[in-house]
């Protein structure tokens, strides 16, 4: 199958809410097609999506290499870091998606969300739409 093909696939899947689906498709993968950064990116998209925002971690920290300029990478990272109320480490990481991608409002929208939860120390969870 084309990587191309599966990819479109697996973000329709996204865009329906289907990420118990997504992380099925990702697993019945062989290994070295399921190990790509594309692949890898989606899973840990699905998983944030799922709150397991460790396993999100542990999924992307690998492909810091190639997420380095890769807006979508550092805004993963930020969510999963968000969802498990680490805020002050989460925000530099929604500022660098923001720069490498201006118009992403969710990571606009979370940056001063840090903040206010970093401060208030409240156990909340933002809503970014993309994950």
């Amino acid at each position: 199958m084309a990587e191309e093909t599966l990819l479109e696939r697996l973000d329709r899947l996204h865009k329906e809410n289907k990420h118990k689906a997504i992380l099925g498709e990702i697993a019945a993968l062989p290994g070295g097609e399921r190990e790509t950064y594309a692949i890898q990116s989606r899973k840990a998209r699905a998983l944030g999506n799922l709150g397991e925002y460790q396993e999100a971690l542990e999924v992307l920290e690998p492909l810091r290499g190639e997420g380095e300029q890769d807006s979508l990478w550092w805004y993963r990272m930020a969510r999963a870091l968000f969802g498990l109320e680490r805020y002050r480490e989460a925000k530099p990481y929604f500022v660098r998606a923001l720069e490498l991608d201006p118009t992403d409002r969710d990571a606009r929208y979370f940056i001063p969300l840090c903040d206010t939860m970093n401060n208030k120390g409240q156990d909340q969870t933002g809503k970014g739409n993309k994950y």
